[in-house]
């Protein structure tokens, strides 16, 4: 019943968010999928196999609810589905509160011990013309301490970003630097009426001493 009650509470932040779908007539929905090289997230690999994830995003004006998932290609590996809620306040301030949702083993049960396989993260994110900083918050979950903070600028040809955290980001827990890189995109075009993007990243982990190059198609 513990683990129920908070998973409650959170479906409760959810549902508070999803009001909004009801009192705007026009919901545009997207569905699509990413194949990445490597699922590298704030400085970290995730899997170490190349990684399918998909999402479903559902906004009405300025709310947003969506999920997305990561799932490895070297199964069990690991694996991941995320359901999220945010609003934007105009084009500058964006709020939005995740559930990072990790199924032990090979996409196994247990989706609703909230304790072990569960964490959620409030975050906000400033966009001043090309400039850009994102503050991230775990709050509840089995992660409910770690703090991320991360900076971008838009370079024109490419984007550049740094990013910062402490706790599970790092292997020792204090805040240190573990996301440096810089990403590029464009559109791959094979006829008049279809093209795919492509987007590629070069990821340097300081504190752990790790360098990454991830490069993926979307559809």
């Amino acid at each position: 019943m513990k683990n129920f009650g908070k998973l409650l509470l959170v479906m409760t932040v959810f549902g508070f968010f999803s009001t909004g779908f009801a009192a705007k007539a026009q919901v545009d929905v997207s569905v699509g999928a990413d194949l990445m090289s490597r699922y590298v997230w704030r400085g970290t690999d995730f899997g170490g196999s190349p990684s399918i994830q998909p999402y479903l995003e559902m906004s009405a004006g300025n709310f947003v609810l969506g999920a997305w998932g990561a799932y490895t290609t070297n199964l069990p590996g690991a694996q991941e589905a995320d359901l999220y809620a945010g609003y934007s306040f105009g084009e500058v301030f964006g709020l939005t509160v995740t559930d990072y949702y990790f199924p032990m083993d090979d996409m196994s049960d247990d989706y609703f011990d909230f304790d072990n396989n569960h964490s959620v993260e409030v975050s906000g994110t400033l966009t001043l013309d090309k400039f850009s900083l994102l503050a991230g918050k775990f709050f509840a979950g089995a992660d409910d301490k770690s703090l991320y903070f991360e900076a971008g600028y838009d370079f024109g040809p490419v984007n550049a970003f740094v990013g910062a955290g402490d706790e599970v980001y790092t292997t020792d827990g204090d805040f240190g630097i573990v996301n440096i890189g810089v990403g590029a995109s464009k559109e791959i075009k094979f006829t008049d009426y279809f093209s795919l993007p492509l987007s590629g990243s070069v990821i340097l982990n300081p504190e752990s001493e790790s360098l990454f190059m991830v490069v993926g198609v979307s559809f």
